[in-house]
Formats: C-alpha cells, structure tokens, sequence
C-alpha cells in the first residue's frame, strides 16, 4: 500500500480508505479451511462409531434396544445433511474461507484504484497551485472536489464489491448479517455462524462489563421514546437504492463528566456520511464493518463514553442483543416497548 497515496486520500474523501487488511483476511481464510478439514476429519470418526453401533456383527459393540436405537440416531443426525450437522458446517467454513479471499480481492483492487485516483488528484492540485501563482485560485477548488468525489465514488464501489464477494460465494447480504464484515461471510454459517457471533458477543460484553457496571441504568422512558423515534428517522434517510441492506442504529452513552453523547452507527466498513443520511449537530458517526449496534459501543468505551441505551428501526441480530443486555445496555428495536 502507498502510504503517501492514503494520506492524500485521507485529506481529500477521510473514511473511505478500504481499513480491512488483505493479509489478515488471507490468513483467516486458510484458518477457516484449517478448521474445517478438522471438521471433516471429526465426521469421519463418528461415521465409524456410527457404523460400530449399527453393525455389531462386524466387530462394533453390541447395544440393543431403545437405547441403541437412540445413539445410532443421534450420530446419524451429527453426520446428516442438516444445518446443524458436521459436514454442514465443514461447508460454511469452506464458503466463509472463500468469501474472506473474495473480500481480500476487492480491497487489494481498491486500494490500487484510490491510489491512482490519489495520485493523480495531488498532481491536479499541485499544478493547481502554480495556477494560482499566477492569480487563478478557481483550480485548487476544482481540483480537491474532483479528487473527493472519485474518492467517495470509490468507496461507494467498495462497499458494494465487498457485499456481492460474499454473495458470489454463497453469503448473505449485510442486512441479514447485520455486519461481522461488510460481506458477513459469518452470516452463512449456519449453526457455526451462531455459535462464531455468540463468542464475538461474549467477547463484547466482557470488555465493556467493568464501564457498564458503573454506570447509572435508569434511562428515563422520555428518552427511550425519543431514542426510538431518531433511529426510525435516521433509518428513512437512508436513500433507496441501498435501504435493503444498509442499516443504522442511534446510542446514547455518558461520557466521563456526564454529558449525554449521542452516536449513530451503520454497517459500513467505514464511518463515512452517505448522501441523503441525515445527521444531528451534535451526533457522532461511526462504522467498522460490523453491525451498527456494536461499533456504536466500541466507538463509546473507546472514547470513555458508557453506553446507556441503542436504538434500531430494523431487528437486530440475537448475538448482538446478547451482547448488548450482558453489559446492561437498554436495547430498542422495532416492534418493542420504552
């Protein structure tokens, strides 16, 4: 990566560098294939266990009755075709490493285009700047906008590339993911999705519990409504064209003097306004490609804030409820009570 071509990019168009690391994304991918051979090598094992218990007449145990019955059902369920069973999630694992290198693909490829794009606006505003030595400024202005704006196109692009590698590669969209990573390859996992968003949640509700445990947790009802009504807001300006995936959540913390900070997240991979989202004064923006929910709580215990409350006007994902009721954080989702 051209570090000199981010730092241009980050002056013009700031948050639409691509912030995934293509190297660790590789390395995860061949974990996931890693772990899933593993998997694999587990079905077998029960596979033959399965095989003893049926056949005793071919040098397996003898168990008869309900009871025989029972466990030979049991590891034929283990080793079936369900998506809960073994080679199930052998599966996701295999699809979850493909879209990680699909993912790391698209970053690679953007990177290389911002940098060209970089490049080639401080070139425009350099020369720019010898106009204006000669008494026309009116070129350093059209410089930086045309450098922003293909920047911000380019982001745009991102995003978009980054969902359809994990759709290509048999994931679902981010609105059914709400996040993990833009392409949520998590999300096509099925039982081990599960299980991988509940340890993330865990994880989640471990590092904020000490911050949460300090903090007040009578948030008024007044304020809940009032929450609850800004995040449907703020979800009807999201334009039309991405409403079927982007999604939005609004937090209210405390922060180290007890003022009230008001956050709003999204499931970007980077914390930058889309055209037509409508933002307060005195509102934060935040993303880091996971559900807008939780990178409005570590953007919080990152800046010393103690979340309070989050609201959304589309349903969360059970991991993060879990995450956000284990640090005593008052969730608000549609279809629910103040």
């Amino acid at each position: 990566m051209n570090s000199s071509a981010r730092q241009i990019a980050d002056e013009l168009a700031p948050g639409v560098w691509p912030g995934a690391d293509p190297v660790s994304l590789r390395e995860a991918a061949r974990r996931a294939r890693a772990l899933a051979e593993s998997v694999e090598r587990v079905t077998d094992v029960v596979v033959s266990a399965t095989a003893a218990y049926a056949s005793p007449a071919i040098g397996g145990v003898a168990v008869e009755g309900e009871f025989g019955d029972a466990i030979v059902d049991g590891l034929a369920q283990i080793t079936g075709a369900g998506p809960d069973s073994l080679p199930h999630v052998a599966g996701r694992l295999r699809v979850m490493a493909a879209s990680l290198e699909s993912f790391a693909d698209v970053v690679v490829e953007t990177e290389q285009q911002m940098t060209t794009i970089a490049l080639v606006a401080d070139r425009d505003r350099r020369r720019a700047e010898v106009f204006a030595e000669v008494g026309d400024d009116s070129w350093r202005v059209s410089a930086s906008s045309a450098g922003r704006l293909a920047l911000t196109a380019a982001g745009d692009d991102y995003t978009q590339r980054s969902e359809e590698a994990g759709q290509s590669a048999g994931g679902t969209p981010p609105a059914a993911t709400s996040g993990m990573m833009p392409f949520a390859p998590m999300g096509a996992l099925g039982g081990a999705g599960a299980l991988g968003a509940g340890l993330g949640a865990a994880g989640l509700g471990a590092a904020i519990g000490a911050a949460g445990s300090r903090a007040g947790r009578d948030t008024t009802g007044g304020d809940l409504t009032w929450l609850r009504r800004r995040a449907e807001n703020l979800q009807a300006s999201v334009p039309p064209a991405i409403a079927g995936w982007f999604r939005t959540a609004v937090g209210v913390g405390v922060g180290a003097r007890g003022r009230r900070v008001v956050v709003v997240g999204t499931n970007d991979p980077q914390p930058y306004q889309r055209a037509g989202l409508e933002l307060a004064d005195d509102e934060a923006l935040t993303a880091n490609g996971r559900a807008p929910e939780l990178a409005i709580v570590e953007h919080m215990t990152a800046s010393g804030i103690t979340p309070t409350a989050i609201a959304a006007a589309t349903p969360m994902e059970s991991a993060t409820l879990s995450a956000l009721r284990a640090a005593d954080i008052v969730a608000v989702g549609p279809g629910s009570r103040p």
